[in-house]
C-alpha cells in the first residue's frame, strides 16, 4: 500500500517530534517551518495530507491579542486556502479546548462537554483558535475535508504544563491536599492522542476530535496515579470546607485548575475512525514519571 504523505507544521514542538518519532516509517513525512517559509511559498506537490499543528500557545506572561490572530488564524487561513488550491485533500487542524470559554466548574460535577457544545472562548488564545475553525469549516467540501482535534489536558513523556506541576508538586511535599474525588477532569495521553491523530490521517477523516480515553478522573485519583509511578506514599489531606470555600474565593483559578470538573464525551466520530484508547493511565503516567527523572 503506497504511502501517504504528510507536511507537518510545528513539527519541532511537542506533538509534531513525538508524532514523527512514533509514525515515522507509517508516512513520507515533510516537516516545515512557517517562521521562515510562507505558506504560498511552500511545494505541496504529492502531499496528500496537512497537519497543522503551529501555533501561538496560551503565554503564562501574556502576549499581544492581534499576534494571537496574526499566527493561530491568519496564518491557517493562508495555509488552508493555498493547499486547498494546490490539490491537497485533507487537512488537520490542531486547535483547543479553549474554544468553549469554559475552565471548569467547582459546583456542578455533572457538568459535560461534547464537540457539538457551543463555543464561547473568553481570552484570544481560545478566540484565534475558533475563529480559524470557522474558516476551516468554510473552506470544507468533498474536495478538501477538514478535521479539528480539541485535545484537553496531556500527559505523558516529556509533557510541561499543569500536569508537570502537579507531578513536581507531588514529588515533593510529604503532605499533599489532593483527597478529593468530587471533581471529573477529561485527560488524555501522548500515546492516545497520536494514535487518535494517525486514526484520523489514516482515514482521511472530518470533523471534531475531542482526544478523551476512558473514564474522566478526579484529582485524587491523579494524585494516587502519580505516587505509585514515583515510588513514594503521601499524606493525603483533604480541606476543611470552610477553607476550601475560603481558597475558591481568593485563588479562583488556581482551584479551578486543581479541584474543577472539566468533562468532555464525545458523542459522534470516533466510530468513523475505530478510535480506542490503547494504554491505561498508570502505565502511561509511569512512563511520564520515568522519562522526568531521566532528564533531571
Amino acid at each position: 500500500m503506497k504511502k501517504k504523505t504528510l507536511m507537518i507544521t510545528g513539527a519541532g514542538g511537542f506533538i509534531g517530534s513525538n508524532f514523527i518519532k512514533k509514525y515515522e516509517n507509517d508516512y513520507n513525512i515533510i516537516p516545515v517551518c512557517l517562521i521562515e517559509n510562507k505558506p504560498e511559498n511552500l511545494d505541496y506537490t504529492g502531499v496528500d495530507t496537512i497537519l497543522h499543528l503551529a501555533a501561538l500557545v496560551h503565554q503564562m506572561k501574556g502576549a499581544p491579542e492581534e499576534k494571537y490572530f496574526e499566527v493561530n488564524t491568519e496564518l491557517t487561513r493562508r495555509l488552508a486556502t493555498t493547499a486547498k488550491e494546490k490539490g491537497v485533500k485533507h487537512f488537520v487542524f490542531y486547535s483547543t479546548v479553549k474554544v468553549y470559554g469554559f475552565d471548569g466548574e467547582l459546583n456542578n460535577h455533572d457538568f459535560i462537554l461534547t464537540e457539538n457544545s457551543p463555543c464561547n472562548p473568553n481570552d484570544p488564545y481560545g478566540a484565534s483558535k475558533y475563529e480559524a475553525e470557522k474558516i476551516l469549516k468554510s473552506l470544507q467540501d468533498e474536495n478538501f475535508k477538514v478535521a479539528m482535534v480539541r485535545p484537553p489536558m496531556v500527559y505523558g513523556e516529556g509533557v510541561k504544563g499543569n500536569m508537570l506541576s502537579l507531578m513536581k508538586l507531588i514529588n515533593i511535599l510529604p503532605i499533599i491536599p489532593f483527597n478529593y474525588d468530587n471533581n471529573r477532569r477529561s485527560i488524555i495521553s501522548t500515546e492516545n492522542l497520536l494514535y487518535m491523530t494517525h486514526l484520523i490521517i489514516k482515514n482521511e477523516a472530518d470533523g471534531i476530535y475531542l482526544g478523551t480515553e476512558g473514564n474522566p478522573v478526579s484529582i485524587k485519583e491523579m494524585a494516587e496515579s502519580i505516587e505509585k509511578g514515583l515510588g513514594k506514599r503521601k499524606i493525603n489531606i483533604k480541606f476543611p470546607n470552610f477553607i476550601f470555600k475560603l481558597l475558591c474565593k481568593v485563588k479562583p483559578n488556581i482551584m479551578i485548575r486543581l479541584y474543577g470538573t472539566l468533562t468532555f464525551k464525545q458523542e459522534d466520530n470516533y466510530e468513523k475512525i475505530k478510535y480506542k484508547p490503547k494504554d491505561s493511565m498508570d502505565n502511561q503516567i509511569k512512563i511520564m514519571i520515568g522519562g522526568y527523572k531521566n532528564a533531571k
